[in-house]
């Protein structure tokens, strides 16, 4: 309850000018020195008016007694006349001055607003005396790895500074968009872990939906609109307090007395706000760092699959990554070791391990080299994409391209491999590339994905690939007008292939036009 001035004046003293001069100031009159020793505890009283003479006791030694329980309580003693026995005594015990009688209201009024001007000047003194400590809080929250370490620093700072009974806070979860318990003191944990509050609902859902904190007592609480939320007789003062970072707000944190303990108050209100302001800008760096971490590890991963510019792709979708798809016009590129079942049988399995990583460094150097996408590794073959999801000027003369850059390093491999074991004499490549519509994106589930391409002309670029011999490139027709100003081709006749109900017109790739001058 708020009251900022006590007036304590004798039983027959007429109070009618004083309450008159006070007017706007919140006062409680009081005639009974004990009464008003209970006030003190229960109000939050600033400025005592004091009459020196009171019918029970002196009124200077009634204030000098309830001052040492109250240091911070000021005080103006009403008494005439004004000796210097009574000036002594009056500053002794505390009192900041005199108003003498007959009370004049002006200047009653002018001691008392200076008063209680003294006494907020005192107040900010001790407020920043108290705060000021608080924001070194910052450093110690930003040095937690984790998440859960800054939330287990928020607990013990706010049992140090509140000794609240019963703390949790409560972070708002996406995917049950609801709040949950993150973290507790003095609860049973089974029932915390169980806990779901919607935004909006009961006291921790107003704080949250709302930005602002709420401040409960059990002197007021039933004045409340929150009264009938309230569950637990046994509280006795409560605060649930927004954890907001740039006026975005990431839960509540709740704190509550039981039983035993003073009230919480507008002071308690800010200290709050200086700890959960520090905390919760650690929080946002550990999320920060927790998901800059995630998407370096996620774009190493996308990296060895597509080229650099499709990482980013992916990464800066908003949208859900089973989702991402389309019909698109690419062109895709199927390669083949030829003969590779042979080598199974003549090699140990870790040097077909090393050779297979040496093709598939040379082929993805080559397609990232041409802003193309790795589709997929299928044991000694690889398809690729181009022209999607990155978008080119000629995908099939970059598809092209990159079969010839593999080619000519195939080569080189074959010969270096060849002098370890002569069966890689008889190892060939095929590598086939056609052009269309195609689905293109995501396939699978939420567990696994894989970024692929779906259609008939997937299976013509393999079937083209297997027809291939001696290293030869094969194309269709549609890939022929986009490259033959580009690259030499020659028509290698119409073939009917495999699972492909019409023959095929099948074009073998020379090399640049350039290179063949």
């Amino acid at each position: 309850m708020q009251s900022d001035i006590l007036l304590l004046t004798a039983a027959g003293t007429d109070t009618g000018l004083l309450l008159e001069s006070l007017d706007g100031y919140a006062v409680t009159p009081c005639h009974d020195a004990r009464e008003a020793t209970l006030l003190c505890e229960q109000k939050d009283i600033y400025l005592a008016l004091v009459e020196a003479e009171l019918d029970a006791t002196s009124g200077i030694d009634w204030f000098g007694a309830t001052r040492t329980e109250h240091p911070h309580l000021s005080g103006l003693l009403i008494g005439n006349p004004v000796g210097e026995g009574l000036l002594r005594r009056a500053l002794d015990a505390g009192f900041s001055g005199i108003i003498e009688t007959p009370v004049r209201g002006e200047q009653l009024r002018a001691q008392v607003e200076r008063a209680m001007a003294l006494v907020r000047l005192q107040e900010e003194n001790t407020r920043l005396r108290t705060l000021v400590p608080l924001y070194s809080l910052g450093e110690k929250f930003l040095q937690s790895a984790s998440e859960e370490d800054v939330l287990d620093s928020l607990l013990n700072v706010v049992v140090e500074q509140t000794g609240a009974a019963q703390i949790s806070v409560m972070l708002f979860d996406e995917e049950e968009a609801c709040l949950r318990i993150a973290a507790c003191r003095g609860m049973d944990e089974v029932l915390a872990r169980s806990i779901r509050i919607l935004p909006g609902d009961q006291i921790a859902g107003w704080v949250y939906a709302r930005g602002r904190p709420v401040l409960l007592n059990r002197e007021n609480q039933n004045d409340s609109i929150f009264a009938p939320l309230l569950k637990r007789p046994d509280i006795v003062a409560a605060i649930s307090f927004p954890l907001k970072v740039r006026d975005r707000v990431l839960g509540v944190l709740n704190i509550s007395r039981t039983e035993s303990g003073t009230p919480y108050t507008e002071a308690d209100i800010e200290m709050l706000a200086v700890i959960c302001s520090q905390a919760t800008m650690a929080l946002e760096n550990v999320r920060a760092t927790r998901i800059m971490a995630e998407k370096i590890r996620m774009r190493t991963l996308f990296e060895q699959y597509v080229a650099p510019e499709v990482a980013d792709l992916l990464l800066a979708t908003d949208s859900n990554l089973l989702d991402l798809g389309e019909i698109r016009d690419v062109t895709v590129l199927f390669a083949d070791i030829r003969n590779f079942t042979a080598l199974v049988q003549h090699m140990e399995l870790t040097e077909l391990r090393s050779f297979l990583n040496a093709f598939f460094q040379i082929f993805t150097d080559a397609i990232f080299q041409h802003r193309g996408t790795v589709d997929k590794f299928m044991g000694d073959a690889v398809l690729a994409v181009f022209g999607a999801p990155i978008l080119l000027e000629n995908a099939c003369l970059s598809a092209v391209r990159t079969a010839l850059a593999i080619r000519s390093r195939f080569g080189g491999l074959r010969a270096q491999w060849a002098s370890r074991c002569s069966e890689f004499d008889n190892v060939d490549l095929g590598i086939g590339i056609t052009r269309g519509e195609m689905f293109l994106g995501n396939v699978g589930s939420s567990r696994r994905l894989d970024y692929t391409v779906i259609g008939s002309q997937v299976n013509i670029a393999q079937r083209l690939a297997a027809e291939s011999t001696a290293c030869q490139v094969y194309v269709t027709d549609i890939v022929r007008r986009e490259i033959e100003p580009h690259v030499a081709v020659e028509h290698a006749g119409a073939l009917r292939l495999r699972g492909v109900d019409q023959e095929i017109g099948v074009y073998a790739v020379h090399g640049d036009r350039v290179s063949a001058r």
